[in-house]
């Protein structure tokens, strides 16, 4: 995907990753806005919510970018390096912020037990401080690449083609948001004092689409109108749109998955962990691919070469992100 304007302004202003990615986890708009019906008590967090997260935490970030230490400490206390893990924590350290004006964290990953068995985890339980209303959260951060056209959740998979986007929102609905409700659960939240909690879903990440896809068209069923959007292409057109463009390439760390890599003089380099020194150009980074077993969808970056204001060496900046895929990505559509 191209980053968008507003968007980078958004997220670059902040000197620090760790600091960007708790911005984008609080404002960037969800995946999904389903239509609330009577029956349907589970809320979905909207672009709304998301709006209102920000402006009421910008000073704090702000605070936070000059001193990131508090945020790093709690991030590493977490073992669990998966990206949807890295999610989940940065909305812990947001919801435990003792000045939060919205939301008070009750509990973070409540086990609920039966009998020395788990039946599952709490994502979050919450107060909200204006009304006094229980919450219970469920979160997921979750990237989809569109194989078909039409609105059906099915149309979209995960680069490893393990995962599905109705899959996801069956799990979420039948299982994590029910979990609650169940007698074990319910008991134990009554056991601390607590009212019956209102489910709450909060789903955000990125849907890629081929570049010739008409958006309205391939969308799925109650994606969010302002939803986060990139592109994916197969190993041939990706040379025939990136071959001459001059673009440095490299493969992007999951980790690296939520907001654009910064390459503003303030910050003095990538962050460690993206392999730099091994961007290429496109036929060159496609020959690599293919010399490769591996037939996942690979996220991509496309850098810029720039000579550094400051210094004689060179800077990179990122211009494009999505994902390239073998030839005969997905292997079997009509599988997954």
């Amino acid at each position: 995907m191209k980053t968008d304007q507003s968007d980078e302004q958004r997220w670059r202003r902040w000197q620090h990753a760790v600091v960007r990615d708790l911005a984008w986890v609080l404002a960037s708009p969800p995946l999904l806005a389903p239509v609330q019906r009577a029956p349907q008590k589970i809320r979905w967090l909207n672009t709304a919510w998301a709006d209102r997260a920000w402006l009421s935490s910008e000073p704090w970030l702000a605070a936070l970018d000059r001193d990131p230490a508090p945020l790093l400490d709690a991030l590493a206390q977490d073992n669990d390096h998966r990206l949807g893990s890295y999610f989940e924590s940065l909305l812990a350290f947001w919801l435990a912020w003792p000045a939060n004006p919205l939301y008070r964290l009750i509990a973070h990953g409540l086990a609920i037990r039966s009998s020395q068995r788990t039946l599952g985890e709490l994502d979050f339980l919450v107060e909200d401080r204006q009304s006094g209303e229980i919450q219970h959260w469920e979160v997921a951060v979750k990237f989809y690449l569109g194989i078909r056209a039409g609105r059906g959740r099915d149309n979209w998979i995960g680069p490893g083609m393990r995962d599905r986007l109705d899959l996801k929102v069956s799990h979420l609905l039948e299982h994590q948001l029910r979990l609650a409700a169940t007698p074990v659960a319910a008991q134990l939240i009554r056991d601390m004092g607590l009212a019956p909690p209102v489910p709450v879903c909060l789903l955000k990440g990125r849907l890629f689409y081929p570049p010739q896809a008409d958006r309205q068209t391939w969308a799925p069923e109650a994606a969010s109108p302002d939803h986060p959007a990139g592109w994916w292409m197969h190993q041939a057109e990706f040379l025939q749109r990136y071959g001459d463009s001059g673009l440095c390439w490299i493969r992007l760390p999951k980790e690296h998955w939520l907001t654009p890599i910064q390459a503003d003089p303030a910050e003095a380099s990538f962050p460690p962990s993206v392999p730099i020194r091994d961007a290429r150009s496109a036929r060159d980074f496609v020959e690599t691919l293919q010399q490769s077993a591996d037939n996942r969808a690979i996220a991509v970056i496309g850098l810029q070469a720039e000579a550094s204001p400051h210094t004689d060496t060179t800077r990179y900046r990122e211009i494009t992100r999505g994902f390239v895929t073998p030839p005969s990505w997905p292997l079997s559509p009509d599988s997954v």
